[in-house]
């Protein structure tokens, strides 16, 4: 299983709280963190297997959110999870183009989103909840 991150290299700190709690949560699997867009762009270019990997795309800003909007060709067929920066109308608007298989909001903890990832990896645990 491969867990591809997309955090800006200019994000806010919260990004590297994230990258934190990724590393620290998901050990055994092999994790790739992507810094900028051309390096994303590029890495979603290649082959890639649907069921060994998931995307995490790390959206702080709606700057970041709209750049994304220019790649959502590439994320076709991916299984993506999206981090946005509010729930504001635009911003839903926005993200439901994307078709992720879940969706949450920039904070401290994601354990929200270590769960799914978690379900997402071992598929076997989901009526454990």
């Amino acid at each position: 299983m491969n867990l591809i991150l997309f955090i800006h290299q200019d994000s806010s700190k919260k990004g590297t709280t994230l990258k934190k709690i990724i590393d620290q949560t998901f050990t055994g699997i092999e994790i790739q963190t992507l810094q900028t867009f051309n390096t994303f762009k590029a890495r979603l270019k290649q082959a890639s297997n649907y069921n060994k990997e998931i995307f995490v795309l790390f959206a702080d800003s709606k700057k970041r959110l709209n750049d994304l909007k220019g790649l959502i060709d590439l994320l076709d067929n991916k299984r993506l999870i999206l981090i946005l920066p509010d729930d504001s109308k635009a911003t839903m608007s926005t993200v439901h183009r994307f078709f992720p298989r879940y969706f949450t909001y920039v904070t401290d903890t994601y354990t929200d989103l270590c769960d799914v990832i978690s379900k997402m990896i071992n598929p076997k645990n989901i009526n454990n909840i």
